[in-house]
């Protein structure tokens, strides 16, 4: 009896474990990618520049998109979705969740939107800053969030079997510092890159980029909508990759970094070859990385209220609220990839003590997503601020601001840290 007993608890037990690696086995990652058009209008003001003074726009270049990407491991399902914008705020950002999460089963606080930062992207958005967006239009900044949400619906409805590759690269000279202090301040020419193959075909179906830089190669004197760099980027790298593939931009911390385009007649052509160039980069960077059936996939989201303390010298009369609710996040891959996102324009000087802060940590690599769920203006070191630099006169939550932040991508890094292996 005590035999035939033992047997059945073995037995038993090596069900158990049977059972448990074929759910491991069938929780292969899951994956979908998908786009919406997000222009507006012909004759809605384009956001960015304040020189522009609210006119109307007078045609389109290229179409200003929305593109997502979910992953799903069987226990983690997140949606990155990127909007040719300058800058998507946090009441925008829940009403996508909110529409996005409903149709696609994902969780509201796994949805990231990141935006571009395009400086010739739809306007009208903002009832605070007609300067940088032009006269208010409740219906233009329903359509902005009507088809972001729109493009995370149509990536959920492409969902199939995936693989995905992590790897890293750099593209010198297609960012400068621009900000007046310090001289000759740091600038990150890093590339982080996701790849994400079909399972059926073994091609890629996204991937995705970041890479740090203003997009302003397009002056204040333009008035077509555009993607400006990023929109010649996605093509010329779907161009190169072939097939059926997506590519998604997401900036880094570009707060005091512009572009810097290479020759060119006009800021068109030098816009093209900037986008031209950067997809070249992240190519190589494509071919050097092999893919994995599966991946760990770790969150960590800190949401948190603010109170805006606008610059000396800001004008007057903007009706800023008395506490701002805003986030910062973080995801992990394999406990080696760590990402953490930037509610605004953060400086390259916080960027590099994020990433070392990584670094420190154990991650192998660490990148920053920048204007990712909000976009609360320039975002700096005290000691910036203090300089009186032309990022600190729109620096909105005052000179601590900087460090604040700073310390939550700390504690993002910190709550997500590899374990180290026995």
């Amino acid at each position: 009896m005590k035999l035939r007993h033992t047997v059945a608890i073995l037995l038993a037990a090596g069900l158990v474990v049977l059972l448990h690696s074929n759910a491991a086995a069938q929780a292969k990652l899951m994956a979908g990618a998908g786009k919406a058009d997000i222009t507006p209008p012909i004759g809605t003001p384009l956001a960015g520049y304040g020189a522009r003074g609210g006119k109307p726009s007078t045609g389109v270049h290229d179409p200003t998109e929305a593109r997502a990407v979910i992953l799903d491991n069987g226990v983690e399902r997140i949606a990155l979705v990127s909007v040719d914008h300058l800058g998507f705020d946090h009441g925008m950002v829940e009403r996508i969740r909110a529409i996005a999460s409903e149709a696609t089963h994902t969780a509201p606080d796994h949805i990231f939107v990141m935006s571009s930062h395009t400086h010739s992207g739809g306007g009208a958005y903002l009832e605070i800053f007609p300067i940088l967006a032009g006269k208010y239009d409740p219906k233009i900044r329903a359509h902005y969030e009507d088809r972001a949400a729109e493009a995370v619906i149509i990536a959920s409805k492409s969902m199939k079997p995936a693989r995905i590759a992590f790897g890293s690269g750099e593209a010198k000279g297609l960012s400068r510092f621009r900000s007046a202090w310090p001289p000759n301040g740091p600038v990150d020419p890093e590339l982080g890159v996701i790849r994400v193959d079909s399972v059926e075909t073994g091609k890629p179906m996204a991937v995705v980029m970041n890479f740090a830089a203003h997009p302003t190669v397009l002056g204040a004197k333009n008035f077509e909508f555009s993607a400006d760099y990023v929109g010649y980027a996605r093509r010329s790298l779907e161009k190169m990759l072939g097939g059926d593939v997506m590519a998604v931009f997401a900036n880094g911390a570009q707060g005091t970094i512009s572009p810097h385009p290479f020759q060119g007649n006009d800021d068109w052509e030098r816009s093209e070859n900037m986008g031209s160039i950067l997809a070249a980069e992240v190519y190589k960077a494509v071919l050097m990385i092999k893919p994995q059936d599966a991946v760990e996939i770790k969150l960590t989201r800190t949401p948190f209220s603010i109170k805006p303390q606008p610059p000396p010298g800001f004008p007057a009369g903007v009706p800023f609220p008395p506490q701002y609710e805003t986030e910062v996040d973080g995801i992990s891959f394999d406990n080696r990839i760590a990402f953490v996102t930037i509610p605004g324009e953060l400086s390259s000087i916080l960027n590099f003590q994020v990433k070392d802060r990584g670094n420190l940590l154990g991650f192998e690599k660490t990148f920053l997503l920048g204007l990712t769920n909000d976009a609360l203006g320039y975002i700096i070191t005290e000691d910036e601020y203090r300089h009186h630099t032309y990022e600190s006169t729109i620096s909105l939550f005052g000179p601590n601001f900087g460090s604040f932040i700073a310390n939550e991508a700390f504690q993002a890094l910190e709550k997500l840290r590899p374990i180290p292996k026995k």
